[in-house]
């Protein structure tokens, strides 16, 4: 079940202009696709979350340029587009005492992919609850 774990990659970025224009500069001179982007923001700062089937390059190379960026783990679920079908995924979590730290959307046409950041310790019981719920999980390789 380790495969379902997609690699993440959050980036701290300054509020001020031009920044993130200089990440996905940096990112596209390095040949590095992303697959998912989002940008949540703060007064000082912003958190930028990638998915790339390359983390740890783009992360060699923002570090390299100073900017400050980590990886962690987060959990892919593919839905139906219909209405409920996300309530389902957060109910199924619910039931396993699974709280979501944090979730995003990845556009893709036919169906609904929902990213959900949970604690590291919960992650298996996460994975486990929603297979046996026949959840469709997904691989990097999926997205």
């Amino acid at each position: 079940m380790e495969s379902y774990r997609l690699e993440q990659l959050t980036v701290f970025v300054e509020n001020r202009s031009g920044e993130l224009l200089a990440i996905t500069l940096l990112l596209e001179d390095e040949g590095i696709s992303l697959t998912s982007i989002t940008l949540a923001d703060s007064t000082e700062f912003g958190l930028l979350r990638l998915l790339t089937p390359e983390v740890a390059r783009a992360k060699k190379v923002l570090l390299e340029q100073g900017f400050m960026a980590q990886s962690s783990y987060v959990l892919g679920v593919k839905i139906n587009n219909h209405i409920g079908s996300f309530n389902r995924i957060v109910r199924i979590l619910a039931s396993v005492n699974v709280d979501i730290r944090y979730t995003y959307t990845v556009n893709e046409k036919e169906f609904g992919i929902f990213i959900f950041k949970l604690d590291d310790e919960v992650f298996h019981t996460a994975m486990t609850a929603l297979l046996r719920k026949e959840v469709a999980l997904l691989r990097l390789e999926d997205l």
